[in-house]
């Protein structure tokens, strides 16, 4: 081979130099072509997009919704009293409560808005009296206060039947089994944001895909015909169905790259704060509307002034009788 190469450089023009360098070019295009095809970036590829689409689609369908209460409270406590008004605003708000604490921990734009518990107490979602039971719950060695909102909306659905504002254990039960199953969602959502895809996962699918680009880039190169390279077939000078395969496959990796983190703060994350607002305003409205009558005027937007307050908890007050007078007329 020395000898071979001096002979090429020695007694030709100048263009030799291109010539010899273009041979090795031929050679590494060739060697590319022979070993691209040993990388099963079509199977690491779609294992990876499917465990991402999964977890995507199963935290997708854990968001917890409230409406199924809401709507079971509307049913179930028809008494257009102060006292059956102050339950189910109480339960609602408990719910709502539930579903701030949850997603502050899942979510880092809540987490932002909401940074600490005195932020929830300016923003009425619980009253300082709530705030202490929290933070003693903490000093007694309870690890998880989000699930004590829920206790106390179970308490309530158990005083109010207690006190004959819901007629039937049946609509108590109704009413309790939604609960735990809207706990059920709290808590499968809480699991999905725990435990993450594994990191070298998307190590390994990163380096295969792009080392995969760059073999590719390499091995489709156009060479010359009349050579007859071995397992050589010549494509269009732009090879384009090259171009396709490299698009799908960077573009399947950029789809898991956007749907790997649902509770971020970017476009492709869950709206949790959106979330949020409708669940809060939504379940109050569902609660209180009757057929036929206007919605409620008390104060359940932040910065409202309405006739009505929702009573602060400690302890649950004892029974009241009913008031045959609507709202509308206290």
């Amino acid at each position: 081979m020395p000898v071979e190469y001096t002979k090429a450089v020695g007694d030709t023009h100048c263009c030799v130099f291109g010539r010899l360098l273009f041979r090795v070019f031929e050679e590494v295009v060739l060697h590319s072509m022979r070993y691209r095809d040993l990388i099963p970036v079509s199977f690491i590829l779609g294992f990876y997009v499917t465990l991402v689409v999964g977890r995507w689609w199963a935290s997708c369908h854990a968001l917890p919704d409230n409406a199924d209460v809401a709507l079971l409270l509307a049913t179930a406590m028809t008494g257009k009293d102060i006292r059956s008004f102050e339950l189910r605003s109480r339960v609602v708000r408990y719910v709502n409560l539930t579903y701030v604490l949850l997603f502050r921990h899942v979510s880092a734009a809540v987490h932002h808005r909401y940074p600490d518990v005195q932020s929830l107490v300016n923003d009425r979602f619980l009253t300082e009296r709530e705030k202490e039971a929290l933070e003693e719950a903490e000093t007694r060695g309870c690890q998880d206060t989000k699930w004590l909102p829920m206790s106390w909306c179970c308490q309530l659905v158990q005083a109010a039947r207690e006190e004959g504002y819901i007629d039937c254990e049946g609509d108590k039960n109704a009413l309790v089994n939604a609960l735990v199953t809207l706990r059920g969602q709290c808590g499968r959502l809480l699991a999905w944001h725990h435990y993450n895809i594994p990191l070298v996962y998307t190590q390994v699918v990163t380096i295969a895909v792009y080392t995969y680009f760059i073999f590719s880039l390499v091995s489709e190169q156009y060479l010359d015909e009349s050579r007859h390279y071995p397992r050589y077939e010549a494509d269009l000078v732009v090879p384009l169905f090259a171009f396709l395969e490299l698009i799908f496959y960077l573009g399947l990796l950029k789809v898991a790259e956007a749907l790997i983190n649902p509770f971020g703060i970017d476009d492709h994350s869950f709206p949790f704060l959106n979330i949020l607002e409708d669940a809060r305003y939504s379940a109050f409205v569902i609660s209180h509307t009757r057929y036929g009558e206007k919605p409620p005027t008390a104060h359940w937007r932040p910065g409202e002034e309405g006739r009505l307050s929702i009573m602060e908890v400690g302890r649950l007050p004892g029974p009241e009788p009913r008031e045959d007078s609507s709202l509308e007329s206290s």
